[in-house]
């Protein structure tokens, strides 16, 4: 086979690959309605947390956090060790909340203690003894309390702990219950976010794209994407689970709810609120507070970046929100090996080359059976021609002469495919994970590649790839007899596909490209040596 065709199929392949990625996953679990409460104006409508008095501001050496005072929600999130762009000066912003946009985590206590058919009772107007809290230089960990007293006398207490470097946080409810009656509650938690954030309205802040929508693990199931598509219509979770997570994923960071676990069912549902926004939410069985005693709900919030080695010590398969897509169990140790090799090269870039050669070396003999093939079916064009036209009138004996001198040459007419079935996989791999992984987001390379993860500003590695390619094209075709149509066709080909690839790669990430520059540059030394051994 060609090296032409090999490259068009290939083409056609990513191509397809890339219409189907952006395809959304319409399956859905049945809605139970009984499970979902009318309390959006908690979403839209409690601006008033941007007044001093009514906020908590906390702030850690990751977090700039504000935080509803009265209900104890999460409104404003910002990611100290993370920019919003490379070399601004502006703090990633995580979590926001206006009237256009919102993505902020909700949660509370249910009071379920009176079955008189009436609505649930929120617990809301918490208390704080301050407005701001800092971790201080000398502390490891910051604890911010919030305190009710319900009109029954019952003591509610709602706790944040922040660890010096870490973004899970502990969020425990404590229920002091020094009546003389039994109360039963349940705790919930949502993460709620606009089906289209600012950053969607822009191509290329979005290319290429990656999974933004919700998650969720449960015990029979390690790891499920649940769309913004299926909520939008409606078509919402329902899930009932003893252990497990949800989750708000986007490309690199992801906001996640752990529930407690194990102490009895956990409930997970999803809900479309005012037509444009999707909410995840999980809810706890009913628990029952004796009187004079005391009972606490223990979770944690995961709020940052897709760290994959901290998220798996949080909670089983929370290091699956990383978007690997269904290449992962290549992606994962992919990016486990590259990072291995940039603790002692310290670039991720020149990583990022050495890891190439060492794929190339392991795929060679694939590559110089592949060209060892091309060279041989050149050299054997007379005898096929011949085989051709001898038996032009007998098409199942000619292809068996022409299968007996393949096998008498010792060439495999489908090695070209051979290399392309191996190296396909471990191209989209690389894509995935330079695509995904939050150690490559703003990673210098060098001159003027300040972000490995993104394209290439003056699109100079997109051109290098196109020389390379069309310099393989040159090499495999320069044997050809271009009098012939077959042999044109060939040759308007060299100019053509290095084209078609350029422009493909344009906006792609830049340590994708440079990948492909130097898997091309040693198909090119591997092509000049062996086409020039088989003619000697």
């Amino acid at each position: 086979m060609s090296v032409q065709r090999i490259f068009l199929i290939f083409v056609f392949f990513l191509a397809s690959f890339f219409l189907w990625k952006s395809w959304n996953n319409k399956n859905y679990f049945h809605f139970n309605d009984s499970i979902v409460h009318s309390h959006e104006n908690n979403y839209f409508n409690n601006l008033d947390y941007k007044n001093s008095k009514n906020s908590i501001n906390i702030k850690t050496d990751v977090y700039n956090i504000i935080i509803d005072k009265s209900t104890g929600d999460i409104k404003v999130v910002d990611l100290l060790k993370y920019k919003n762009k490379q070399g601004s000066s502006e703090n990633f912003p995580l979590l926001r909340t206006s009237q256009d946009y919102v993505y902020n985590v909700h949660g509370g206590l249910i009071d379920v203690t009176h079955d008189d058919g009436k609505k649930d009772n929120y617990i809301l107007k918490f208390q704080s003894d301050k407005n701001l809290y800092e971790l201080l230089p000398n502390q490891e960990k910051l604890i911010v309390p919030l305190k009710f007293i319900g009109k029954d006398g019952v003591q509610y207490k709602k706790i944040f702990t922040f660890t010096r470097g870490k973004y899970d946080v502990s969020v425990k409810y404590k229920i002091i219950n020094l009546t003389k009656k039994n109360i039963f509650l349940n705790m919930f938690g949502e993460i709620i976010q606009t089906f289209v954030s600012p950053e969607e309205q822009n191509f290329f802040n979005n290319f290429p794209k990656s999974y933004r929508g919700t998650a969720y693990s449960a015990f029979d199931m390690r790891y499920k994407k649940y769309s913004f598509y299926s909520i939008s219509k409606k078509r919402n979770l329902f899930k009932e689970t003893s252990s497990g997570w949800i989750a708000m994923l986007q490309k690199y960071f992801v906001t996640a709810w752990i529930p407690p676990q194990n102490i009895g069912i956990n409930t997970f549902y999803t809900k479309n609120v005012n037509s444009d926004t999707a909410v995840i939410g999980y809810r706890t069985s009913n628990v029952s507070v004796p009187k004079y005693s005391t009972y606490e709900f223990n979770s944690v919030l995961w709020m940052g970046p897709e760290i994959q080695k901290e998220m798996s010590k949080i909670a089983p398969n929370l290091d699956l929100t990383v978007d690997y897509g269904c290449l992962w169990f290549l992606s994962q140790p992919l990016f486990k090996i590259l990072s291995f090799v940039n603790k002692i090269i310290g670039n991720w870039g020149f990583s990022i080359i050495f890891l190439t050669i060492v794929i190339r070396t392991v795929l060679s003999p694939l590559s110089k059976s592949q060209y060892f093939s091309v060279s041989k079916l050149k050299s054997l064009k007379p005898e096929l021609e011949y085989l051709k036209n001898k038996y032009k009138n007998d098409k199942e004996k000619m292809s068996k002469k022409i299968l007996e001198l393949y096998k008498k040459e010792n060439i495999s007419p489908f090695s070209g495919f051979l290399a392309l079935i191996f190296q396909t996989p471990i191209f989209l791999s690389f894509y995935y994970m330079l695509s995904n992984s939050i150690e490559l987001r703003h990673s210098p390379f060098i001159f003027w590649i300040h972000d490995l993860s993104s394209y290439d500003p003056f699109y100079v590695l997109p051109l290098l790839m196109g020389i390379t390619v069309f310099i393989m094209h040159k090499i495999s075709s320069e044997n050809n007899d271009v009098e012939t149509i077959i042999g044109k066709i060939q040759e308007a080909f060299s100019y053509i596909i290095p084209v078609l690839f350029v422009t493909f790669f344009l906006f792609f990430p830049s340590g994708l490209v440079l990948y492909y520059i130097v898997s091309n540059i040693i198909s090119i030394i591997q092509q000049k040596f062996i086409y020039k051994t088989a003619r000697n």
